[in-house]
């Protein structure tokens, strides 16, 4: 029987985790495991419609990860209130939130951008600066901050003691080295990213798109349909 793990995953927008682990947070809660997954915004720039205010984005992409959640079974969502955009921004505010999260949640396994991962292709996900700016946030707080007793000492105060994860896995990284096969939670995922209309409402054919991801994280490995990470061991 498989030890139950707490999961955090920590990314900037709703979809970002669906789209790249939706397949392995499937079989995670199959198999067990807590997972929290947290947006550190709600996406309130992610619409082409210029009759649109940032607040109707926000609160439509809120809705649409909500149902991707319930489709995947995700027991616990958050959304922090920074702003699409502006997390590069942000440094100290989002050094200390995403200190603060693991500090709090003590969880197993986190779950983030690759703010190295870009080489050699530079995709458009992985040159967001948003990706990048969370990515290194969670990234640094795992080696550095969360564990230092000196960092930020309001939080030993409010009872959330320094706390070192075991692993980190990396998702949009051209530098995957592990892989879990969604085979068999591939069509749940499907599912949750067509909940996220605003996004791919009108995508033609969203199952290809994903099956296509999915093929070509698994083809290194011998493994038809995948989702790969790099992994890191902070500990």
């Amino acid at each position: 029987m498989t030890t139950p793990r707490r999961v955090l995953i920590m990314t900037a927008h709703p979809d970002d985790a669906d789209i790249m682990a939706g397949g392995t947070v499937a079989r995670w809660i199959d198999e067990g495991h807590e997972v929290h997954s947290v947006m550190f915004t709600r996406g309130d720039k992610g619409h082409d419609d210029p009759g649109m205010t940032p607040e109707q984005v926000a609160a439509m992409r809120e809705v649409e990860q909500r149902s991707a959640a319930a489709i995947l079974g995700v027991q616990r969502l958050t959304f922090l209130d920074f702003k699409d955009g502006e997390l590069a921004w942000a440094g100290p505010a989002l050094a200390e939130a995403a200190t603060r999260l693991i500090r709090e949640e003590r969880p197993d396994t986190i779950v983030t951008h690759d703010p190295y991962g870009g080489a050699p292709t530079y995709r458009v996900p992985q040159l967001h600066p948003d990706h990048r700016a969370i990515g290194y946030a969670v990234v640094e707080a795992c080696y550095f901050r969360a564990p230092g007793p000196l960092y930020y000492p309001v939080h030993a105060a409010a009872g959330f003691a320094p706390y070192r994860v075991r692993e980190i896995l990396l998702i949009m990284s051209d530098h995957a080295d592990h892989v879990v096969d969604i085979a068999s939670t591939f069509a749940l995922k499907v599912q949750a990213v067509r909940a996220h209309a605003t996004q791919f409402g009108n995508h033609p054919d969203v199952e290809g798109f994903l099956r296509g991801l999915a093929t070509r994280a698994g083809a290194p490995f011998n493994t038809p349909l995948a989702e790969g990470f790099k992994r890191l061991t902070p500990s």
